[in-house]
């Protein structure tokens, strides 16, 4: 099955229909995968739909996170970046100074033991790694 029907049986199975304002935006992450905010994603879609507004956007963005198809990345400059959910587990490193976003497989948390989350009785669902600093290019400056 592909990534649009995996997406579209997600949706229907919370009661939602994949309209054509929520292709055009998964279509936006599949045509070139990467890190979007709103705004970036909202210029991308409105080539493609010139009536779909910003805020239209944004619900579906919003939606599309709560249903775990999309994922909101919360970053320290408070702009949230988005991105498709991707199979593989990955995080990121972020430039302070340009807002570069790389995915990076590290993960630092996969080689913790769970002993005290165990013992709390906690059961962890998902988890947020980042790395900030400095670029390849902005390190050059600095």
């Amino acid at each position: 099955m592909n990534k649009i029907n995996d997406i579209e049986s997600t949706l229907k199975s919370q009661g939602y229909k994949l309209t054509g304002q929520r292709r055009i935006i998964i279509d936006a992450f599949e045509q070139c995968p990467a890190h979007y905010t709103a705004q970036e994603i909202f210029e991308k879609v409105k080539t493609q739909n010139a009536s779909i507004n910003f805020s239209t956007v944004y619900r579906n963005l919003e939606l599309l996170c709560k249903l775990g198809v999309i994922h909101k990345l919360n970053i320290s400059s408070g702009i949230n970046h988005f991105e498709l959910k991707h199979d593989s587990h990955h995080h990121h490193v972020i430039c302070v100074k340009c807002g570069d976003m790389q995915s990076i497989d590290l993960c630092p948390y996969s080689n913790l033991e769970n002993k005290e989350l165990e013992e709390l009785g906690f059961v962890p669902i998902e988890h947020k790694f980042e790395i900030y600093g400095y670029c390849k290019l902005c390190s050059k400056d600095n």
